[in-house]
């Protein structure tokens, strides 16, 4: 029985991998590294994000998300902290 399981597991998960997305979003404002705190936060609370990283070098945020996600609720999770984002790029996951 358990290794059916383990063999569903495998056989299904690369499909489940398939169906997300990488959003990627400038955010102009942030300075320091507690605003990069405050972006990671408030996007890796958001429910239905896999992923979040944002990175001060770029003054970018890096989400993984479904691919049916709505990338609007991204930009009010940031609004939220007070800072502003624009989407920048959407690439599906292979």
């Amino acid at each position: 029985m358990k290794k059916c399981l383990c063999l569903l597991l495998v056989l299904f998960t690369p499909l489940a991998w398939s169906a997300n997305k990488k959003v990627t979003i400038d955010v102009e404002q942030m300075t320091c590294s507690l605003c990069v705190i405050s972006i990671n936060q408030a996007l890796r609370t958001t429910d239905g994000v896999i992923k979040a990283k944002a990175s001060l070098k770029t003054r970018q945020a890096e989400v993984i998300v479904p691919a049916d996600f709505d990338d609007q609720r991204l930009l009010g999770a940031i609004a939220k902290t007070g800072y502003t984002g624009k989407i920048h790029d959407v690439a599906a996951l292979e």
